[in-house]
């Protein structure tokens, strides 16, 4: 059975990628003829169907096959799109975006709820493109919204959403009524990124503060550090952690010098490697090399036998673990 993953960059490019061999299989094109930045791409659960989020402010809906079902203007500048966590009923989207004034546009800093159904539209038919009128938000904060958001994901049973913002903070809010639920002042530094056990009981967040941290979301408390001697930009928990037969309770960490300043130094001093530690001891247990640049996104396999990081450098790259990663006592 062949495995993918999907990528997106600045240059309006969205890839399927085979993981097995990094052939890219086939690409993802917005209606118009120039692609927007793409900030986010997301996948249903069945691998249906796609979303895709743009710095034009519009939402676009794909078939797993390419085909385009339909673009939503947002508007405002798309930060991020993650579908609902429901098996089976995967028929929203969470998104953020920055504040744009424009002509005859004013979107202010939100995070909005839209509904997805992709019966209500003629996949064939002309017209791919819906207007504001057509679809409204199911949800939308913005007056309560203390700054602007730089992610926001569905918490456990869809019941919340959580935001991180670059003033260090985490908002967590009722994901039914958008009222803010609580406020964590988690970092010290801009937060850059928020990931999940497959349950979202566990939280990790990582920060510019050269942290990462790990939170048990039942008493939203802060419950591990990693303290690293870099800014850094991603954080994911191994789907192994909780593995019956052979547990792996491990996190990725990656991020680097910042962007303006990596043609001052080499690949090394700018620590653009990804970092592998161990999720209950706190310690560091290896590195891997490769990327020249910052390292954006960081991301395991969902067998836990690899994983996946993208880099400023405008690279991706795929990284399988060594038989000894599940025998050698050095990785447990």
């Amino acid at each position: 059975m062949a495995i993918f993953f999907l990528s997106c960059a600045k240059d309006g490019d969205v890839n399927l990628i085979r993981t097995d061999t990094c052939e890219r299989v086939g690409t993802y094109a917005p209606p118009g003829e120039k692609s927007p930045a793409i900030s986010a791409v997301d996948i249903t659960f069945d691998s249906k169907y796609v979303v895709t989020a743009g710095a034009d402010g519009r939402l676009c809906f794909y078939t797993f096959d390419g085909e385009l079902i339909y673009a939503l203007v947002h508007g405002g500048i798309l930060k991020f799109v993650e579908f609902n966590q429901k098996p089976g009923e995967q028929n929203m989207v969470v998104t953020c975006n920055d504040k744009f004034k424009g002509q005859g546009e004013v979107s202010p800093n939100r995070i909005m709820v839209w509904g997805f159904d992709p019966s209500k539209r003629s996949m064939g038919g002309a017209k791919k493109l819906s207007s504001k009128a057509e679809d409204e938000p199911l949800l939308v904060i913005d007056e309560d919204l203390p700054m602007k958001a730089t992610k926001v994901k569905w918490g456990a049973f869809d019941e919340t959403l959580i935001s991180i913002f670059e003033e260090g903070t985490v908002i967590i809010w009722n994901a039914e009524t958008g009222k803010k639920v609580e406020l964590i002042q988690a970092h010290t530094s801009p937060v850059t990124s928020l990931n999940f056990s497959q349950d979202r009981m566990v939280m990790i967040t990582a920060s510019k503060d050269m942290t990462a941290k790990l939170w048990a979301m039942d008493k939203l408390e802060c419950i591990q550090t990693y303290k690293t001697d870099r800014p850094l930009n991603d954080a994911t928990i191994s789907p192994l952690y909780d593995d019956k037969s052979n547990p792996k309770m491990h996190v990725l960490l990656g991020g680097g010098q910042d962007a303006k300043d990596v043609t001052t130094t080499g690949s090394g001093a700018g620590k653009f490697e990804a970092l592998l530690w161990h999720m209950v001891y706190e310690e560091e247990i290896g590195s891997v090399k490769g990327h020249f640049g910052p390292l954006n996104t960081i991301s395991w396999l969902q067998d836990g036998r690899g994983f996946i990081t993208g880099g400023e450098d405008g690279y991706v790259r795929v990284h399988h673990f060594d038989p000894d990663y599940f025998t050698s006592k050095k990785f447990e």
